[in-house]
C-alpha cells in the first residue's frame, strides 16, 4: 500500500471513530432503553378552574437501543427533585423504536403515524418546569431500581433547567 492510500485509509479510520458517541454518552445506554428527549412543561397552563389540564402535553421520549423488543415494565423514571413514583407500565417496544412516555392517562398504543405512546396514569403534572437550585435529572432505571433520587440503577440520563412552554428537549 502506497503512502497516499494509506493516508486516506487512516484518515477515513480517523472521522469513523470520531462518528462514534463518546464513553461519557455510551455510559448512559448500558441498559435496553434510553431517554432522547424531555417536555417537561405542556403547552399552557398547567390548571385551569383548580383542575389540571393537558396533563398528556409533558412527556418524555425513550428508544429501544437493542435488536429485540423490550417491555418498558417495571423500568423507574426517577427525578432528583421529586418522587416521580410510579415504575412504567408493561409495553413491548419494538427493536429500535421510540415511544413518547406521558404523564396522564391513556391507552398504550402505536399510532398511525407509527409512534408508540405509552401513559404513566398520574393526574397531575410531574415534570419540575424551574430548575430551582440544580437543574432537574431524570433518570430511566432497570427494573426492580428503587425511586429513591439517587443513580443508583439508572440506565439514561436527562437534564434541562427551567422549561419553557411547551419545549421539547433533546438529551
Amino acid at each position: 500500500m502506497n503512502r497516499a492510500t494509506r493516508a486516506a485509509a487512516l484518515a477515513t479510520a480517523a472521522l469513523c471513530l470520531a462518528a462514534l458517541p463518546s464513553i461519557g454518552h455510551a455510559a448512559s445506554t448500558t441498559g435496553s432503553l434510553m431517554v432522547t428527549h424531555v417536555r417537561p412543561n405542556a403547552a399552557g397552563a398547567d390548571t385551569k378552574d383548580g383542575r389540571q389540564v393537558n396533563v398528556n402535553g409533558e412527556y418524555f421520549v425513550i428508544k429501544n437501543v437493542t435488536a429485540r423488543a423490550v417491555n418498558t415494565g417495571g423500568h423507574v423514571p426517577d427525578i432528583t427533585s421529586n418522587t416521580y413514583g410510579r415504575a412504567l407500565p408493561s409495553y413491548s417496544l419494538p427493536a429500535g423504536a421510540r415511544a413518547y412516555v406521558h404523564t396522564g392517562s391513556g391507552t398504550n398504543h402505536r399510532d398511525s403515524a407509527g409512534w408508540h405512546h405509552i401513559y404513566r396514569g398520574y393526574a397531575r403534572h410531574v415534570l419540575p418546569n424551574e430548575a430551582g437550585t440544580r437543574n432537574p435529572d431524570l433518570r430511566l432505571k432497570k427494573p426492580g431500581s428503587r425511586d429513591d433520587n439517587t443513580s443508583a440503577g439508572s440506565l439514561s440520563a436527562c437534564n434541562w433547567g427551567s422549561a419553557r412552554d411547551a419545549t421539547t428537549y433533546a438529551c
